[in-house]
Protein backbone atom coordinates (compact mmCIF):
# COMPACT_ATOMS: atom_id res chain seq x y z
CA UNK A 1 0.00 0.00 0.00
CA UNK A 2 1.00 3.33 -0.63
CA UNK A 3 3.34 5.25 2.13
CA UNK A 4 1.44 8.66 3.22
CA UNK A 5 2.91 12.17 4.11
CA UNK A 6 5.85 11.30 6.92
CA UNK A 7 4.83 12.30 10.57
CA UNK A 8 7.23 14.09 12.54
CA UNK A 9 8.35 13.71 15.88
CA UNK A 10 11.31 14.62 18.39
CA UNK A 11 13.02 11.90 19.83
CA UNK A 12 12.87 12.81 23.30
CA UNK A 13 9.13 14.13 23.20
CA UNK A 14 8.33 10.57 22.35
CA UNK A 15 10.71 8.98 24.96
CA UNK A 16 9.24 11.21 27.61
CA UNK A 17 5.45 10.05 26.62
CA UNK A 18 6.46 6.67 27.05
CA UNK A 19 8.25 7.10 30.17
CA UNK A 20 6.20 9.38 31.58
CA UNK A 21 3.30 7.87 30.61
CA UNK A 22 2.19 6.88 34.01
CA UNK A 23 2.00 10.21 35.28
CA UNK A 24 -1.37 11.05 33.85
CA UNK A 25 -2.34 7.12 33.26
CA UNK A 26 -2.03 3.82 35.58
CA UNK A 27 0.32 2.17 33.59
CA UNK A 28 1.55 0.19 36.65
CA UNK A 29 -2.37 -1.04 37.38
CA UNK A 30 -2.88 -2.45 34.23
CA UNK A 31 0.23 -4.32 34.38
CA UNK A 32 0.05 -5.92 37.66
CA UNK A 33 -3.64 -6.09 37.51
CA UNK A 34 -3.04 -8.22 34.29
CA UNK A 35 0.37 -10.14 34.75
CA UNK A 36 -0.05 -13.05 36.78
CA UNK A 37 2.53 -12.88 39.65
CA UNK A 38 3.22 -9.11 39.38
CA UNK A 39 4.47 -7.80 42.34
CA UNK A 40 5.64 -4.39 41.16
CA UNK A 41 6.33 -2.41 38.25
CA UNK A 42 9.25 -0.32 37.65
CA UNK A 43 9.86 2.56 34.73
CA UNK A 44 13.55 1.63 33.36
CA UNK A 45 16.59 3.81 33.30
CA UNK A 46 16.47 5.83 29.46
CA UNK A 47 19.27 3.51 28.26
CA UNK A 48 16.88 0.26 28.16
CA UNK A 49 14.58 1.89 25.83
CA UNK A 50 16.59 0.91 23.32
CA UNK A 51 16.95 -2.58 24.26
CA UNK A 52 12.97 -2.50 24.20
CA UNK A 53 11.84 -1.56 27.85
CA UNK A 54 10.15 0.75 29.05
CA UNK A 55 8.92 -0.60 32.34
CA UNK A 56 10.52 -3.10 34.68
CA UNK A 57 7.72 -5.76 36.32
CA UNK A 58 8.94 -7.62 39.58
CA UNK A 59 7.68 -10.87 39.35
CA UNK A 60 6.76 -13.33 42.17
CA UNK A 61 8.91 -15.43 40.29
CA UNK A 62 12.66 -13.50 40.94
CA UNK A 63 12.44 -12.54 37.14
CA UNK A 64 12.33 -8.84 35.96
CA UNK A 65 9.85 -9.19 32.62
CA UNK A 66 10.56 -6.00 30.13
CA UNK A 67 7.37 -4.03 29.19
CA UNK A 68 7.29 -1.78 25.73
CA UNK A 69 5.04 0.76 26.62
CA UNK A 70 3.58 2.34 23.14
CA UNK A 71 1.65 5.24 23.95
CA UNK A 72 -0.70 7.13 21.95
CA UNK A 73 -2.36 9.94 22.27
CA UNK A 74 -5.70 9.81 19.66
CA UNK A 75 -7.52 6.35 19.51
CA UNK A 76 -8.15 6.14 15.98
CA UNK A 77 -10.76 3.03 16.87
CA UNK A 78 -12.92 5.99 17.88
CA UNK A 79 -13.01 6.87 13.95
CA UNK A 80 -13.23 3.31 12.47
CA UNK A 81 -9.59 2.59 11.89
CA UNK A 82 -8.99 -0.12 14.92
CA UNK A 83 -5.43 -0.99 14.04
CA UNK A 84 -1.71 -1.32 15.35
CA UNK A 85 1.28 0.69 13.98
CA UNK A 86 4.18 -2.10 13.32
CA UNK A 87 7.32 -0.84 12.90
CA UNK A 88 8.83 -2.81 9.36
CA UNK A 89 12.11 0.08 9.83
CA UNK A 90 13.54 1.83 12.43
CA UNK A 91 16.11 3.72 10.65
CA UNK A 92 14.91 3.49 6.80
CA UNK A 93 18.20 5.13 5.55
CA UNK A 94 20.02 2.41 7.07
CA UNK A 95 18.18 -0.30 6.38
CA UNK A 96 17.21 -1.13 10.25
CA UNK A 97 14.85 -3.52 10.93
CA UNK A 98 11.76 -2.07 12.98
CA UNK A 99 11.42 -3.47 16.94
CA UNK A 100 8.37 -5.23 15.85
CA UNK A 101 10.99 -7.51 13.93
CA UNK A 102 13.83 -7.44 16.46
CA UNK A 103 14.58 -10.70 17.87
CA UNK A 104 17.69 -8.45 19.83
CA UNK A 105 15.04 -6.72 22.05
CA UNK A 106 14.57 -7.45 25.56
CA UNK A 107 11.04 -7.43 25.77
CA UNK A 108 8.55 -9.51 27.30
CA UNK A 109 5.47 -7.87 26.33
CA UNK A 110 4.04 -4.99 24.43
CA UNK A 111 1.75 -2.77 26.17
CA UNK A 112 -0.44 -0.04 23.53
CA UNK A 113 -2.25 2.35 25.80
CA UNK A 114 -4.71 4.86 24.04
CA UNK A 115 -4.71 8.09 26.68
CA UNK A 116 -7.54 9.35 24.16
CA UNK A 117 -9.99 6.57 25.80
CA UNK A 118 -7.76 4.54 28.28
CA UNK A 119 -8.11 1.53 25.99
CA UNK A 120 -5.08 -0.95 26.30
CA UNK A 121 -4.00 -3.68 24.40
CA UNK A 122 -0.77 -6.48 25.84
CA UNK A 123 0.66 -8.53 23.91
CA UNK A 124 3.24 -11.01 24.68
CA UNK A 125 6.26 -10.19 22.38
CA UNK A 126 7.18 -13.73 21.09
CA UNK A 127 4.06 -13.74 19.81
CA UNK A 128 3.85 -10.73 17.73
CA UNK A 129 7.49 -10.91 16.52
CA UNK A 130 6.49 -14.77 15.23
CA UNK A 131 3.27 -13.96 13.36
CA UNK A 132 4.37 -10.56 12.09
CA UNK A 133 7.61 -11.66 10.73
CA UNK A 134 5.54 -14.44 8.87
CA UNK A 135 3.17 -12.09 6.90
CA UNK A 136 4.99 -8.61 7.13
CA UNK A 137 5.75 -9.34 3.16
CA UNK A 138 1.76 -9.59 2.64
CA UNK A 139 0.92 -7.42 5.12
CA UNK A 140 2.84 -4.18 3.79
CA UNK A 141 1.30 -4.64 0.33
CA UNK A 142 -2.40 -4.79 1.70
CA UNK A 143 -2.57 -2.43 4.02
CA UNK A 144 -1.61 1.23 4.49
CA UNK A 145 2.24 2.09 5.36
CA UNK A 146 3.28 4.98 7.29
CA UNK A 147 6.75 6.95 7.69
CA UNK A 148 7.53 8.87 10.79
CA UNK A 149 10.40 11.91 10.63
CA UNK A 150 12.29 12.09 14.26
CA UNK A 151 14.45 14.90 14.99
CA UNK A 152 17.19 13.67 17.10
CA UNK A 153 18.65 17.32 19.27
CA UNK A 154 21.95 15.97 17.98
CA UNK A 155 20.92 16.69 14.47
CA UNK A 156 21.13 12.74 13.43
CA UNK A 157 17.50 13.13 12.11
CA UNK A 158 16.03 9.92 10.33
CA UNK A 159 12.83 7.93 8.98
CA UNK A 160 10.74 5.21 10.70
CA UNK A 161 8.30 3.03 8.72
CA UNK A 162 5.12 0.95 10.05
CA UNK A 163 2.32 -0.91 8.62
CA UNK A 164 -1.22 -0.33 10.01
CA UNK A 165 -2.26 -3.98 10.86
CA UNK A 166 -6.11 -4.45 11.66
CA UNK A 167 -6.20 -5.33 15.30
CA UNK A 168 -8.48 -8.59 14.42
CA UNK A 169 -6.15 -9.26 11.53
CA UNK A 170 -3.16 -9.54 14.40
CA UNK A 171 -4.89 -11.73 16.74
CA UNK A 172 -6.25 -13.89 14.40
CA UNK A 173 -2.38 -14.67 13.18
CA UNK A 174 -1.50 -14.85 16.35
CA UNK A 175 -4.49 -17.48 17.23
CA UNK A 176 -3.44 -19.21 13.74
CA UNK A 177 -0.13 -19.58 14.75
CA UNK A 178 -0.13 -20.85 18.41
CA UNK A 179 -3.53 -22.32 19.28
CA UNK A 180 -2.53 -25.86 18.96
CA UNK A 181 -4.11 -25.94 15.08
CA UNK A 182 -4.25 -29.67 13.92
CA UNK A 183 -3.38 -29.10 10.73
CA UNK A 184 0.43 -27.93 11.88
CA UNK A 185 1.08 -31.11 14.16
CA UNK A 186 5.19 -32.08 14.32
CA UNK A 187 4.06 -35.36 14.18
Amino acid sequence: MELSKPIVYEFDERLAMSQGASENISIEKILLDQIPGALNVNPSHEKNDRNGVDFWVEHESGKHLGIDCKVREEDWALKGFDDIALETFSVVEKNIKGWTLNQEKRTDYILWFWKETGRWMLIPFPMLLAAFSKRVTAWSKVYKKAKQKTYRSNGNNYHSECVFVPRRDLWAAIYEDFSGNPNRSYK
